[in-house]
Parts: structure tokens; sequence; C-alpha cells
């Protein structure tokens, strides 16, 4: 299969830099959304990005945590048209019992449909989803945190260290100069917001 950037291919209206701070006020959100009608009692997160807010759920509701691996990706490069299941979850993790799966974007909704198919397969008694963020065009979990058209920048994702020196994610990279937004500004915005 060819290079492709996944859900990178959505048409941004602009640039949305996201903050550790932002993150942080988003799982709040979606704790107390999730709590007004579903307790789980375990969070599931998808790898890579889902494991992140997964995990800040999971302690912010004090539940269990545990990841899947749910990605079209390998060495961070797109590699598969839908995503693969690479690492089951373990029977006696979910079995009967309430289950939330989290990811940070949800696009097509391809990957979340396949770690909440794993988390029935292995038992639970009920699966919701829930995603920091979504698009217009997306579909749409139980909770999300936030809608924007924009490109979102996260900060586990925007910079990449090699060789010894930090710089701008390829994908990032890429799709911002298609969009004409400088790339010093973006590295800029986001060291900026890291330190």
């Amino acid at each position: 299969m060819g290079k492709s950037r996944g859900s990178y291919e959505h048409g941004h209206s602009g640039v949305l830099n996201i903050s550790w701070s932002d993150v942080a006020r988003l799982c709040r959100h979606l704790v107390e959304k999730i709590e007004e009608s579903f307790h789980p009692d375990v969070v599931v997160g998808i790898t890579k990005g889902g494991v992140i807010p997964g995990a800040i759920i999971a302690s912010m509701l004090r539940r269990d945590f545990y990841p899947v691996h749910v990605t079209r990706r390998e060495q961070d490069e797109v590699t598969r048209p839908k995503p693969a299941l690479l690492a089951k979850i373990p029977t006696d993790v979910v079995k009967d019992r309430l289950v939330v799966v989290v990811d940070d974007i949800v696009v097509s909704g391809d990957t979340l449909r396949v770690a909440v198919d794993e988390c029935w397969a292995q038992g639970a008694a009920e699966v919701r989803t829930a995603a920091l963020f979504l698009h217009s065009t997306s579909h749409r979990p139980d909770w999300f945190g936030l809608e924007t058209d924009d490109l979102i920048i996260q900060p586990w994702n925007a910079l990449v260290y090699s060789q010894g020196r930090w710089s701008l994610s390829e994908e990032y990279r890429t799709k911002l100069e298609e969009m004409g937004v400088s790339t010093d500004d973006a590295v800029t915005a986001v060291l900026l917001e890291t330190t």
C-alpha cells in the first residue's frame, strides 16, 4: 500500500495547537459527561493516541485501564487500508463489565469499531465510546471532548526526537505546508506550550 496520511486527509479549516493543559481540561469534561449516564468498570485505550486520554480518564474515574492495540500503522506510517487488531484484550479484563473505549480522535470510526468489537468478543456486558476530538464529518462516539475541523496538533504527537534534535512530525509538517502554514511558527508554538 502506498503512503497515506489517514485522518490528515480531512479538509482542515485551520490549525489548533492543543496543550497538555487542554488535554487535562478535555479529559475532565469527558469524565463528567461519561458519569452522567454511564459508570464504567474499565477504561480501554486504543494505542497509541487513545492510551493517553484513556489513562488520564481511568485515573480520574479511579478505574482499571487497559490498552488495546488497533492500528493502520507500522513504525508510524499508514500501511493498512483498514485497522487491524494487533494485541487482544484478555477475557478476564472486560468479561461481564461495563467498558468505555477511548481514542484521541475519531474520523471514520473504523479503529473504534475494531476495539469495540474486541471488547464484545471478550464478553463485555456493555461497551461505550469516547474521544477527545472529532471533525464535523466524523463518526460520532458516545462522548467527545471537542469538535473542530481544524488540524489538531496534539502535544504527544507534535514533536519527534531524531538524530539528536527535536522537529515537527513529518505528518504535521506535510499537512501544514499544504495548508500554507509556516512550520517554523508551528514548531515554535508547540515548544512554547511545552516549556
